[in-house]
């Protein structure tokens, strides 16, 4: 981490481009942090239906309202709130996204890395209670409690639903504990292809593109932000992995990292102490670059009104309001202003970092 720090400010001490896309996305962080407690006019969802695609910086106050600074879209919702709660809602859901992306996609693709061409040695009853674990959190863990949310039920049965997971992965290990030492066969040790597995299921992943996975649940499935979210986790990850692979099998050829090797330092200590070290740089620019794709999917699949539900507001589906009438150019102007400039500030950290930890590798 300190080495991450030492490139970001000097990129933010010597790249007036990296400094002022950073310093753009500081600031809009900051605003849609304190956006509840700004004077905003009106409300996100507030229909002023007096004055339906009212055109922006009018001066026109009627009725001792509050003007439209930006104007409004077909339900005489304020463009201005719109625009600024999209901000808000739109980073509320990439940013947590995309950091379980790549957290996933980082274990998988450093372990995959680490353990080529040699597999996972582990005894067969761990084996057993890890899949036996992973089946029963799958469903009780995540898909009862979408059913729950998704048919209203309210917290109680949801905190039904993770307690009785909880439960069961409780009672899985006591019964591994007590017959592991009684079963001979719970004993025996199995290798598991760590590497195999990850690269056949990110190429399985890869064959569905995510587009058209989107598409094919929303015509089942009503619009979910735990849905929505959980979908690009489980498609996001793999472009981390295939960074994150390439990066230990480089990495462990280094020589700094098999003199670790050579004094009989552990698995989980060459891994934290000396690989993560060297892949959190990478990572991190894969993590920029994600996000800003990211946000632009999200807003896509809002504009088709497929993405987040209907109660929420999305720059996507503010700008779709121009199809019912084209001659309003402020529902593409600002919230499509807005989005392709914290694309392009993503993307210019990005670019910025690759460079700099490229010339430190190079080096």
């Amino acid at each position: 981490m300190k080495q991450i720090w030492q490139h970001i400010i000097y990129l933010w001490r010597h790249k007036i481009g990296f400094k002022a896309a950073a310093a753009y996305l500081l600031l809009l962080l900051l605003l849609t942090t304190v956006l509840p407690w700004l004077p905003l006019p009106y409300e996100p969802n507030y229909s002023d239906v007096a004055h339906v695609y009212q055109s922006p910086f009018e001066s026109a106050i009627v009725s001792n309202k509050a003007r439209h600074l930006l104007g409004t879209d077909s339900m005489g919702r304020d463009v201005l709130s719109n625009t600024m709660y999209g901000a808000r809602n739109a980073l509320l859901i990439s940013v947590p996204v995309m950091l379980l992306a790549t957290l996933v996609g980082l274990v998988l693709g450093a372990g995959a890395g680490y353990y080529a061409n040699r597999g996972y040695s582990m005894c067969a009853g761990s084996l057993l209670l890890l899949l036996l674990c992973i089946l029963c959190f799958s469903y009780y863990g995540i898909y009862l409690p979408i059913q729950v949310a998704g048919m209203g039920l309210g917290g109680t049965a949801l905190a039904g639903s993770l307690l009785t997971c909880l439960l069961l992965l409780m009672l899985l290990f006591v019964i591994f504990v007590l017959l592991h030492y009684k079963t001979n066969f719970l004993q025996l040790q199995v290798t598991v292809p760590v590497d195999l597995m990850v690269l056949r299921l990110i190429e399985g992943l890869s064959t569905v593109p995510r587009f058209v996975l989107i598409l094919v649940l929303a015509s089942f499935i009503p619009p979910s932000v735990v849905l929505l979210s959980l979908i690009l986790v489980f498609t996001l990850w793999t472009a981390v992995a295939r960074l994150a692979r390439a990066e230990m099998l480089r990495i462990k050829q280094l020589p700094y990292f098999e003199a670790a090797q050579s004094i009989g330092l552990s698995s989980g200590q060459l891994l934290w102490r000396h690989a993560l070290p060297n892949l959190s740089g990478p990572v991190l620019v894969a993590f920029t670059f994600g996000l800003g794709g990211l946000l632009a999917l999200e807003s896509t699949l809002s504009f088709l009104n497929i993405g987040v539900p209907t109660h929420m507001v999305s720059w996507g589906r503010l700008i779709a309001d121009i199809k019912s009438n084209t001659s309003a150019w402020w529902l593409v102007v600002f919230p499509g202003g807005l989005l392709s400039s914290t694309v392009l500030a993503l993307y210019t950290c990005s670019h910025y970092l690759t460079q700099s930890f490229f010339k430190n590798n190079k080096g």
